[in-house]
C-alpha cells in the first residue's frame, strides 16, 4: 500500500477504488479528482498503529506523521470543523466539504472520530521504558512508573522538541525517540544542555537510557529540508516536501463559489480548469530556486519561473485552488 498505492499525501485511492495497476500513480491521477478518501486515511493510520505494536519499527511511524500531518490535518475546515470526503491532489484543485447539519457520509463519521484522538500514538512503552514517535506539544503521565513526561514543542514550525521528566523520585529507564527518515545528516539531542555522544541515524531510534531526575530536560534538534518525490511511473511529475510536510502551491480563489466547495465528491476541475505552470529547476538544489519567505513561517516562494508561486504545507492552505504535483523539467 505505501510503496505501491499512496500518493505524497500518504493517502490511497481514486473514487473508492483503484483505477490502474500498481506503481502506476501518474496515470491513476489524470482519471478523476477524487482522490485520497479520507475513510482510507484514516484506516491506514488504525492500521499502521497495529502492526508498529508488534515490531516497534520506526519506519511505521514515518509514514504515520506523512499521513496525519498531510491528509488528515489538511482535510479539516480549521473555521467551523467541517471535515471531507476526498482530500482531492489533482493540480488546480480545491477542497470540498460536508455541512454542519444536511450531509453526513462516512468520511464525517470519520473525521469525527479521528480529530478527537490525535494524541493516541504520540507515545508508547514496553516494560522498560518510553517511545516518543511524534512532536506534539503533550503530557504523558506513567502511573505505573511513577514518571510524568511533558512535551514542549511547535513543531512543525521549528524542528525542535523538549521533553521535560517530572518524577518524585529519580527513576532509571531508557527512552526511545524517533529520528525521522527526512532528517539529515545533521540530528542533535541533549541532556541538560549538554551534547549526547551519539550520531542520530535517520529512520530509528535514538536510546538514551539513565537515572533521570526530576526537572531533567532533552533537547531534539531534527532539521529539515527541501526535497522532491516523483511518481513511479512519471519522473517528470513531482511533489515538493519539506522534512515530512508536503507543500502546496496557492493559485487564488478566482471563480470559486459556494455551491463549488459543498459535496462529497472532490472538486470538478474539468468543468472549472486552470492551467498550472510547470516548475523549471534550474538545480537538483532546490534551495537555488524555491526561497523562504522572511517572517513568514514554513512559507516558500519559487524564484525565476515563467509564473512564480507562493508554497505552504497542505494543510495551511487557505479556501482555494492549489496543487500539489507539478511538472518540473
Amino acid at each position: 500500500m505505501t510503496t505501491a498505492r499512496a500518493y505524497v499525501t500518504g493517502g490511497t485511492s481514486n473514487g473508492e477504488a483503484w483505477l490502474v495497476e500498481p506503481r502506476r500513480l501518474g496515470a491513476e491521477l489524470k482519471l478523476s479528482s477524487d482522490t485520497t478518501e479520507c475513510c482510507c486515511a484514516y484506516n491506514m493510520l488504525k492500521l499502521t498503529r497495529h502492526l508498529y505494536r508488534w515490531t516497534a519499527d520506526p519506519r511505521y511511524f514515518d509514514y504515520y506523521e506523512r499521513t496525519l500531518y498531510n491528509h488528515r490535518l489538511g482535510a479539516i475546515n480549521l473555521q467551523n470543523g467541517h471535515t471531507q470526503y476526498y482530500l482531492s491532489i489533482v493540480p488546480a484543485a480545491w477542497r470540498t466539504f460536508g455541512t454542519e447539519d444536511l450531509s453526513f457520509w462516512c468520511c464525517n463519521g470519520t473525521g469525527v472520530e479521528d480529530f478527537s484522538k490525535l494524541n493516541n500514538s504520540i507515545y508508547f512503552h514496553d516494560a522498560e521504558g518510553i517511545y516518543v514517535n511524534l512532536f506534539i506539544p503533550s503530557e504523558l503521565d506513567w502511573k505505573e512508573k511513577g514518571i510524568r513526561l511533558r512535551q514542549e514543542t511547535v513543531f512543525p514550525d521549528s524542528p525542535q522538541t523538549i521533553l521535560v521528566i517530572e518524577t518524585p523520585a529519580p527513576a532509571h529507564m531508557p527512552f526511545h525517540i524517533r529520528i525521522p527518515r527526512w532528517v539529515g545528516a545533521n540530528a542533535s539531542l541533549r541532556v541538560n544542555g549538554e551534547l549526547f555522544p551519539v550520531i542520530p541515524t535517520p529512520g530509528s531510534y535514538l536510546s538514551v537510557s539513565r537515572t533521570w531526575k526530576q526537572g531533567d530536560r532533552v533537547q531534539v534538534d531534527v532539521p529539515m529540508y527541501l526535497y522532491t518525490e516523483s511518481m513511479p511511473d512519471e519522473s517528470t511529475t513531482r511533489a515538493l516536501l519539506y522534512g515530512p510536510l508536503v507543500l502546496a502551491g496557492k493559485f487564488g480563489s478566482d471563480g470559486l463559489n459556494e455551491l463549488m466547495i459543498v459535496g462529497p465528491l472532490g472538486p470538478d476541475v474539468k468543468k472549472h480548469p486552470l492551467m498550472v505552470p510547470p516548475l523549471q529547476a534550474s538545480s537538483k538544489n532546490l534551495d537555488s530556486w524555491l526561497k523562504p519567505i522572511p517572517g513568514e513561517s514554513l512559507t516558500f516562494r519559487t524564484t525565476g519561473q515563467e509564473r512564480d508561486v507562493t508554497l505552504v504545507p497542505l494543510d495551511r492552505v487557505p479556501e482555494e485552488r492549489y496543487s500539489v504535483y507539478w511538472t518540473v523539467t
